[in-house]
């Protein structure tokens, strides 16, 4: 167990964290670098050695704070019992997520691991047992980093922790639990996604951080190429037919479409969407979230909401038959359907709702745009791919979209209804200028935006 020479309360509470100790000089950051007194108290505590001072802004305190339960001992034992004789580690406050108290180390550790997430910008948290101890990694702009690894002791009193806050059965460790908790910081309100399934050496613990705080991005900021952006602004004036948006888990279809729907005209259409999860929360439309235990699937919610006198429907994903069906008929009908599906590229998408069961004539007629898209990591604007302190030594900092865009015109909806071959169909639009996802790639790797190697770990070979 590290041993620290502040305690994590005493440093919430007063705003203050060791950063360095060179053996003669203490320094120290302060949110609060003004506050005479607590200055005067640490010089006093701290008598043999020079106090040094400086201001240090929230975020970076914060995430210093979440840090102190896996760095290393930086002071030496002599400073360490000096500090526990003036009464340092006793001060207790509430902290910026949960109350930190020296008697319950799962809860300070948990809180130290989600502040430090948020710091990070990581998606995902993942708490793993192995044989002998459990890795805590988080996913940061789409890739999976190992941040610490701790006991199994203490991965089960996480564990135990997560289960009470989400009203999960804290006894049960051989059966899959899904629940979800609440976080909240002086600058985020997160909605935490929790999925629990049990391994051969314990459980598999993944946290889904949802920002409540987030609002969709403007259409402009996405990062689309400028001629992909027109095309999507071309979708805010259509205004029926189904609209699909394509790519893998984690590609930006969620954030594209609430994008598109906060551009629609909300004061004059009734916009209903329905998702698993609700990620992004839009003024003026009627978001309903999907619950299986409680039979409100997509394609029973879908069932439902044709009563609301929609204009506008999102469904989150289409995953079966039942809810393809229902969406051809609200398009059908005279509805502006949006809609994604897990496909590798959007050539695949328009033979996808086929290979479900929906007949080609039927496709055809409601079929307006397909979009198939990824996410790729963007180069460090500070030192361009090289790795330095503001990307973490990555060299990457951020993502961007590559995208592939099909318009669906009267001669692409002929060759639909007939059932054209996909290779045909790769002709066919080849021969229109059509610019699939390397093609988009290759334009941000000329401005510099991203770099082959990242391209190539994205899509693989190159089409």
């Amino acid at each position: 167990m590290n041993f620290l020479a502040l305690s994590p309360a005493f440093c919430a509470a007063n705003g203050i964290l060791i950063i360095r100790f060179d053996g003669s000089s203490i320094y120290f950051g302060m949110l609060n670098v003004d506050d005479e007194v607590l200055k005067t108290r640490v010089k006093k505590t701290y008598t043999e050695y020079q106090c040094v001072f400086s201001k240090m802004e929230t975020d970076e305190f914060n995430l210093k704070l979440s840090q102190l339960y896996s760095e290393e001992p930086l002071f030496p034992e002599k400073l360490q019992n000096e500090s526990k004789a003036n009464g340092f580690e006793t001060d207790k406050r509430e902290s910026i997520i949960d109350r930190i108290t020296d008697d319950a180390p799962a809860v300070n550790l948990l809180n130290s691991i989600f502040l430090e997430a948020i710091s990070k910008r990581a998606s995902d948290i993942h708490i793993e047992s192995g044989l002998c101890d459990a890795a805590i990694r988080y996913r940061i702009d789409g890739l999976m980093y190992i941040i610490k690894t701790i006991s199994q002791e203490r991965a089960i009193a996480l564990s135990a922790r997560l289960k009470i806050l989400s009203n999960l059965n804290v006894l049960e460790n051989r059966r899959p639990q899904d629940g979800h908790i609440d976080v909240r910081t002086d600058s985020y309100s997160l909605d935490v996604r929790i999925s629990i399934i049990p391994t051969i050496w314990g459980e598999s613990i993944v946290l889904r951080l949802l920002n409540r705080s987030d609002s969709p991005l403007s259409i402009d900021s996405l990062g689309f190429s400028q001629s992909h952006l027109e095309q999507l602004k071309n979708i805010l004036l259509i205004t029926s037919g189904l609209i699909l948006v394509t790519g893998p888990t984690g590609s930006g279809k969620t954030t594209t479409l609430a994008a598109i729907l906060k551009n629609l005209n909300i004061n004059d259409s009734k916009i209903i969407s329905i998702e698993d999860p609700v990620e992004y929360r839009i003024e003026g439309i009627t978001q309903i979230q999907v619950h299986e235990d409680l039979d409100l699937s997509f394609d029973a919610i879908l069932r439902r909401i044709f009563r609301q006198d929609p204009d506008i429907i999102m469904i989150g994903e289409i995953r079966d038959i039942e809810t393809a069906e229902l969406a051809i008929r609200a398009a059908l009908t005279g509805h502006l359907v949006f809609a994604t599906l897990h496909t590798n590229n959007a050539i695949e998408a328009l033979y996808r709702l086929s290979n479900m069961g929906i007949p080609n004539y039927m496709l055809a007629a409601v079929l307006k745009m397909v979009i198939a898209q990824r996410l790729i990591r963007k180069g460090c604007q500070e030192c361009g791919f090289y790795g330095c302190p503001h990307c973490s030594q990555k060299g990457y900092k951020g993502r961007t979209v590559i995208a592939e865009f099909i318009p669906v015109d009267t001669v692409l909806s002929d060759l639909i209804s007939v059932g054209i071959g996909i290779e045909k169909m790769r002709i066919h639009l080849l021969k229109t200028g059509f610019r699939n996802l390397s093609d988009d790639a290759e334009e941000k790797i000329a401005l510099n935006i991203t770099n082959k190697s990242e391209v190539r770990r994205e899509l693989g070979v190159q089409q």
